[in-house]
C-alpha cells in the first residue's frame, strides 16, 4: 500500500489506540501542535501514563474490548482513529475479555498472525463508520530519505554485501508476517525476528554470532501504513551498541526514526553505520555520499 495522501481537512479530534513505547506520545504531540484534540485508548499494561499530558481524555482498555472502544468513540463523537506503539504479538494470549464482538471477529480468522489480526480490526472499526488513518500522518519529518544517515561511519564492502544479501530475505519474512528484521553476518542469516520484536532479536543473536552483525529492518511488501510501521529510535541504537553491531539498514520513506540526532550520535560513537535503503533498487554510491 502506498503512503496515504495528506487529508484535505485534518480532523479536529482523533482517537489514538496506544501501545507501548514513545511513538504514541510523539504522534499525539505532533497532532496537538496542529490543533488536533486527542482521545487516547491505551492498551492495558502497555500504554505510557504520560499520554495523559497530550490527551483530552485517556482510557485503559484490554486489546479485546472492542465494544467498549466503540461506546467511547460514540460518546466522544470520534470519527477518526489512529494506531501507534508496539503491541506484542502474544498479547491475545494474555488479554482476553468476554466481548461477544471480538469472539465473533477472532472466530472468523484463518490465523492469528499480526497482519491478519490488525487488518480484521481495521475492517471492524471502519464498519462502524470510523476511518483509520495513516499512523505517520503527522510525522513525515521522521521518515528518512534514501542515503547514509551516519556521515562519520561509512559502510564497508562486507556490510554492503550483507545488506544486499539480507534485504530480499527480510522482505520475504515480512511478506510471510513472521517479522520485519533479520540479523546477517558474513552472508549468513544469524537470526530472524519473531514474537520478541527487534530489540529482543538484537539481544538474542549476540551470544550466537558475537560482534559485527548487520541488522536489516524492512517495511513489509504492501505495508499498510495504518498499522505496524517499522520504528527505530534511541533504544534500538543502545541495544545495537551493546551487541557490538556494525550496521542497521531500514526502508527509506517507510520507516519512522525517532530521536534521530541523539541516536545517530550514539551510533557513530559506537562505529555503527545506519543506511536508509530504497524499497526498489540497490544502494548506490551516490546514496552514500555525505550531504
Amino acid at each position: 500500500m502506498e503512503n496515504a495522501p495528506r487529508l484535505k481537512t485534518v480532523p479536529s479530534r482523533i482517537g489514538l489506540i496506544a501501545g507501548e513505547g514513545n511513538f504514541p506520545m510523539l504522534l499525539a504531540e505532533a497532532a496537538r501542535s496542529e490543533g488536533v484534540e486527542i482521545i487516547t485508548f491505551g492498551v492495558n499494561g502497555l500504554a505510557n501514563e504520560e499520554m495523559r499530558r497530550y490527551s483530552t481524555a485517556m482510557f485503559s482498555l484490554k486489546l479485546t474490548e472492542i465494544s467498549r472502544l466503540f461506546e467511547l468513540c460514540r460518546q466522544y463523537d470520534i470519527r477518526h482513529l489512529m494506531m501507534a506503539g508496539r503491541v506484542p504479538h502474544n498479547i491475545l494470549l494474555k488479554q482476553i475479555s468476554f466481548d461477544a464482538r471480538i469472539f465473533k471477529l477472532l472466530g472468523g480468522l484463518a490465523n492469528r498472525k499480526a497482519d491478519t489480526l490488525l487488518k480484521a480490526a481495521v475492517e471492524e472499526i471502519e464498519s462502524e463508520g470510523i476511518e483509520v488513518l495513516d499512523s505517520t500522518l503527522f510525522l513525515s519529518s521522521c521518515m528518512p530519505e534514501p542515503g547514509l544517515l551516519t556521515p562519520r561511519v561509512k559502510p564497508s564492502d562486507q556490510i554492503l554485501k550483507d545488506i544486499e544479501f539480507g534485504w530480499p530475505v527480510a522482505r520475504q519474512m515480512g511478506g510471510l508476517d513472521i517479522g520485519q528484521t533479520i540479523a546477517v553476518k558474513s552472508g549468513i542469516v544469524v537470526g530472524v525476528e519473531a514474537l520478541e520484536g527487534t530489540d529482543g532479536l538484537i539481544k538474542r543473536v549476540f551470544p550466537l554470532a558475537g560482534e559485527g552483525c548487520v541488522f536489516v529492518k524492512v517495511s513489509k511488501p504492501r505495508q499498510d501504513m495504518r498499522f505496524d510501521v517499522p520504528v527505530i529510535g534511541l533504544t534500538t541504537i543502545r541495544n545495537l551498541a551493546q551487541a557490538g553491531a556494525s550496521a542497521l539498514c531500514i526502508t527509506a520513506g517507510r520507516s519512522l526514526f525517532f530521536d534521530r540526532k541523539e541516536a545517530i550520535a550514539l551510533a557513530e560513537q559506537n562505529r555503527i553505520c545506519i543506511i536508509a535503503r530504497p524499497e526498489e533498487g540497490p544502494i548506490t554510491q551516490e546514496m552514500l555520499k555525505i550531504r
